[in-house]
């Protein structure tokens, strides 16, 4: 299955999550009404100030009105915690207990963790996601988020410290995958359903506290206020309703354990060989596992919420006592096996002892060689490296690198990421290096377009900054074209961070220098496109997609596509014939290629804008469109390949990196 194939089950799966919830949702029902009605027998009429010996006795007006509390309850938690978690991937690392972790950190745990992101994010084509670190000695990751652009990654302080750097890589792959597959939507779903299937056994356990507090404030003023004395709190009806409705908590907790396991597990499996396919090292994430097989605290995480967020994890968060009916992963050694036949974990060396003392489970790694200190292969290396050549590619093969990065694309990455010199490396992982590379990715290729750019930054920037982005604009000049798109993304990544004023301060400053050159370029335009999705999540969690055909937005795709066209070709022949072969995957031969002087800045952002809201298969039709727009000729320059991913990043479709 391609990317967008996995997308849709992971789409289809959420009306399975929908079936499962409501079923859950009747069986809870049902038994809080028996335990409500035999509450309101036992209490003799005291409980509701209704009297009654027997079920029947009650009457259809009890059982409604208890029915409608109930699912008031239930659907009023679970919207409660989709819109605490609507905030994305950072609210659930914040709520799980992590910090998020600066990316000009010095800490060489933190910096290897850091460059390991990085290359998987550039191999993959998605934005750098935020990185937070919990405070917890299990070995364990999870991502969360609604789209690729709002990921977050989180790791343990276990995970950073004692595993290698082949067996982090391993693990990071995996959530990687999540990302890709379209998981972590349905897991910030079910998130929202578990909390609703349980909110009844919290109520029981308040009710139960709640009594014993008021008991114990009564007796301990038994003599000083005999008024208290007399108060009804903490009776024992009160207490045994608590237990009660406890006891269908445990109910919810069993469901809500089988709704995770139904559709978590599979999902594992595939995210673990999707991070063998990736990195081709099965030996890294089958270590990763057999180290957590062997650790004294395996992957367990004691904060908060990880009972609720256990499915989000790479590993089993928390102890259950039927492991195998309760489990959100499959076991361990299953996991193991299935990506590496035959590997020895038939017992452990030192069972419950430390990971510095197990024999053959790799050594904790000492950091000797890492950040500025890693060798640089530098560009000539980027330029030799043998990747797949980009003209022999047709238009259905890139659809199909869509969100399923392989190895090939990881080493290019990482002579990406190694054609970066150290100083600026070093420079644009924090923020004032950052807010310049923003500015610099902005400015014209001309002479007298980047004059124009500087004189607007002049009249409101202090020159220490302008002299910042001269500075980084003449290392940004030096580079590799395939470069500028990684670096965006990781001074996004950097900037993010800001507060909301600086930002939409920046995108404005951003906005202000684009429009003062000459003529806006589509890549300028994508620089900012993406900026402002990222730093802003405009696109609104879970939400649906607003085109289901794309016929609708044909105006719209012939002014995209007719713009690519032009960056590719120097001569409007050439331009014309690449917009005609691509309109053809549409059936739509007759039209004219689009004027690009006509154009307006306002209609590019409302056509993207409009784009970004098409349905899966229609968002794949476009892309098969573009890349059969860039591929027209055969003569595939770098600014229309990193073009179309630029494209393919603001639809939320990324696109691996590919050579020329």
């Amino acid at each position: 299955m391609n990317f967008f194939q996995h997308q849709d089950l992971a789409r289809r799966q959420s009306y399975l999550l929908i079936f499962l919830f409501l079923l859950a949702v009747g069986v809870i029902v049902s038994a809080v009404n028996l335990v409500v009605a035999y509450s309101t027998i036992y209490a003799g009429g005291q409980f509701f100030g209704v009297t009654a010996n027997s079920l029947s006795e009650l009457g259809s007006g009890f059982y409604t009105l208890v029915t409608l509390a109930t699912l008031t309850v239930i659907f009023g938690a679970t919207l409660w915690k989709l819109a605490q978690i609507s905030k994305g991937g950072k609210a659930v690392a914040e709520m799980l207990g992590g910090e998020r972790i600066d990316l000009a950190t010095g800490e060489p745990a933190k910096r290897r963790l850091i460059n390991v992101v990085e290359e998987m994010a550039i191999a993959s084509g998605t934005p750098v996601p935020a990185l937070y670190l919990i405070e917890a000695q299990g070995v364990n990751a999870f991502a969360a988020g609604f789209t690729p652009s709002q990921a977050v990654i989180g790791v343990t302080r276990g995970t950073i410290e004692l595993l290698s750097r082949d067996e982090l890589q391993g693990v990071i792959a995996h959530e990687f995958s999540h990302i890709l597959n379209g998981d972590m939507r349905l897991n910030m779903r079910l998130v929202g359903v578990l909390h609703g299937i349980l909110v009844i056994g919290l109520l029981g356990q308040a009710m139960m506290r709640g009594t014993f507090k008021r008991s114990r404030y009564r007796y301990r003023h038994l003599d000083s206020d005999p008024a208290r004395r007399r108060g009804s709190g903490g009776s024992p009806q009160t207490f045994l309703a608590g237990l009660a409705l406890m006891s269908v908590g445990y109910i919810g907790l069993f469901l809500g354990n089988l709704i995770k396991a139904a559709l978590s597990r599979q999902r594992e499996y595939l995210a673990d060989a999707s991070s063998v396919q990736f990195t081709r090292n099965p030996d890294g994430i089958a270590n990763a596992l057999r180290k957590i097989r062997l650790h004294e605290s395996g992957a367990l995480v004691a904060t908060p919420n990880s009972e609720q967020m256990s499915h989000l994890f790479f590993g089993q968060a928390v102890s259950t006592g039927l492991m195998n009916l309760f489990s959100t992963h499959p076991p361990l050694n299953e996991r193991i096996l299935r990506i590496k036949p035959g590997f020895p974990i038939d017992h452990d060396p030192l069972p419950g002892a430390g990971i510095e003392h197990l024999e053959g489970a790799g050594e904790i790694p000492r950091f000797s060689q890492l950040g500025d200190t890693e060798p640089v292969a530098g560009i000539s290396a980027l330029s030799s490296a043998s990747n797949a050549i980009v003209g022999e590619l047709t238009a259905d093969q890139v659809v199909a690198l869509v969100g399923t990065p392989q190895a090939e694309h990881l080493n290019q990455a990482q002579l990406l990421k190694q054609a970066i010199p150290p100083k600026f490396a070093k420079q644009i992982h924090r923020r004032p290096g950052a807010r310049a590379l923003l500015i610099a990715l902005m400015l014209d290729l001309s002479p007298e377009g980047r004059r124009l750019q500087f004189g607007k930054l002049e009249i409101d920037q202090d020159t220490d900054f302008i002299a910042l982005v001269r500075s980084t604009y003449r290392q940004l000049s030096q580079l590799p074209g395939q470069l500028r798109l990684p670096l965006l993304d990781i001074a996004l990544a950097v900037y993010a961070s800001d507060s909301k004023d600086n930002i939409r301060t920046q995108l404005k400053l951003m906005r202000q220098v684009g429009l003062s050159s000459e003529q806006l370029s589509l890549g300028q335009f994508a620089v900012f496109a993406i900026a402002r999705a990222q730093l802003l999540d405009q696109k609104r969690p879970g939400r649906a997609a607003t085109y289901r055909r794309i016929e609708p937005l044909m105006a719209d795709v012939h002014l995209v596509i007719g713009l690519l066209a032009r960056v590719g070709h120097d001569n409007e022949q050439a331009a014309k014939a690449a917009f005609v072969a691509a309109m053809a995957q549409f059936k739509q031969t007759d039209q004219e290629l689009p004027d690009a002087g006509a154009t307006s800045v306002g209609q590019l952002e409302k056509s993207m804008r409009r784009l970004c809201g098409l349905a899966l298969m229609p968002k794949m039709a476009l892309i098969a469109a573009l890349a059969t727009t860039v591929l027209h000729d055969q003569q595939v320059r770098v600014e229309e390949l990193e073009l179309l991913r630029a494209i393919c990043e603001i639809l939320d479709c990324p696109l691996p990196p590919l050579s020329v």
